[in-house]
């Protein structure tokens, strides 16, 4: 489904000639799914749809009240929607569809919620949708896995799996440069990094969430390909220190190198977080430690404290302060905040390495 099924139908030429020939045809069953995925999304409550059809061209109807209109008095977004959801439908069971532009039509609480209901019926029917967009409320929409950057590096066209939201829309963005690029894997390493830094370090420097370690290393190896060398580190989460091998061998086979020039060039730009595993845990067993000082930063008793942090590092990986701020009632990201806080303010020594790296890649 391209562009074209934004195009109100007052201005599609087969539309205008066949306005007369569209017939209701008999009841497919699922019109009600189909109104009832539209409406949730447009925030309308559509008393009844039909789809009139004439050889391969398709005419929506619905009726709001005493109200009935078809696509001629439709918006793009509505036209649109009516016609994605009746596609899926009458394709059956384990169809692929392919949008172009899936977002064109929709405001923004609109594509959240087309995201939303989207992948609702497409687990009901099997349904698998590859699509292009230039949104970051639907991108933000996807797991990481479903996210695939695409670009084009000299004479090659460069995609890239697992990326975040993020980093695409910066790399799509005129986003005025910084003096350093740091990546990392998640919004804790960046925190984390945002917490150690002083103000005049952290107004040089741009911090990218890339979504993974394996795509920490490409975007490495494609920055190397395109000899933007100068000022770019990788800050790794410290569990990936034992796999240091494995993605720097994945960045040259990315960047279809295997010399010494592009096996010192990645390691002079690979540091860690500190700790010898994922953040989350590391910056918990470290507040196990100072619970009179994490009682006080997030209001409660040291006891307290001790039980929270427990319970936290049995929540499961990357699932940890989701836990932390259930206990306390507090916003994960705040309490994330709270605790590197405390955790710097303790154990300062820990970050030196990765604040020594940082300065030494500034000019």
């Amino acid at each position: 489904m391209g562009i074209e099924r934004i195009v109100p139908h007052a201005e599609r030429s087969q539309s205008r000639s066949y306005s007369r020939a569209f017939k209701d045809l008999r009841i497919h069953g699922w019109e009600q799914k189909v109104k009832d995925a539209v409406g949730y999304i447009l925030g309308k409550r559509y008393d009844d749809y039909r789809q009139l059809e004439y050889r391969k061209y398709g005419l929506p109807i619905v009726k709001v009240g005493d109200v009935v209109y078809s696509g001629f008095n439709m918006g793009a977004g509505e036209n649109a929607l009516f016609d994605i959801f009746s596609t899926i439908y009458a394709s059956g069971e384990g169809a692929l569809l392919v949008l172009d532009e899936i977002e064109l039509g929709l405001h923004a609480r609109a594509q959240r919620l087309f995201m939303e209901r989207l992948k609702e019926v497409c687990m009901s029917t099997g349904t698998q949708v590859i699509c292009t967009t230039h949104s970051k409320q639907i991108f933000q929409c996807l797991p990481d896995d479903a996210r695939f950057f695409i670009e084009r590096t000299g004479s090659k066209t460069k995609i890239t799996p697992g990326v975040s939201a993020e980093f695409a829309f910066s790399k799509m963005g005129a986003v005025g440069e910084k003096e350093l690029e740091i990546f990392v894997e998640d919004p804790v390493a960046k925190i984390i990094i945002e917490t150690i830094l002083n103000g005049g370090i952290r107004s040089r420097i741009n911090i990218t969430r890339i979504g993974s370690a394996a795509a920490v290393a490409r975007q490495l190896a494609a920055n190397f390909l395109r000899d933007e060398h100068a000022n770019i580190l990788a800050v790794y989460d410290a569990d990936q220190k034992k796999l240091q091998a494995k993605n720097i061998e994945h960045a040259k086979n990315m960047a279809e190198r295997k010399d010494a020039e592009i096996n010192s060039w990645l390691l002079e730009r690979t540091s860690y977080l500190p700790g010898d595993t994922w953040p989350e845990a590391w910056l918990l067993q470290k507040c196990s430690e100072i619970p009179q000082e994490l009682g006080v930063e997030l209001g409660i008793e040291p006891q307290r404290a001790t039980e929270i942090v427990e319970y936290a590092l049995q929540a499961g990986k990357h699932e940890e302060f989701v836990e932390v701020g259930e206990q306390v009632n507090l916003d994960p990201e705040r309490c994330l905040i709270l605790v590197c806080g405390v955790v710097y303010k303790n154990f300062p020594e820990e970050f030196d390495n990765l604040k020594d790296t940082i300065s030494r890649m500034l000019p």
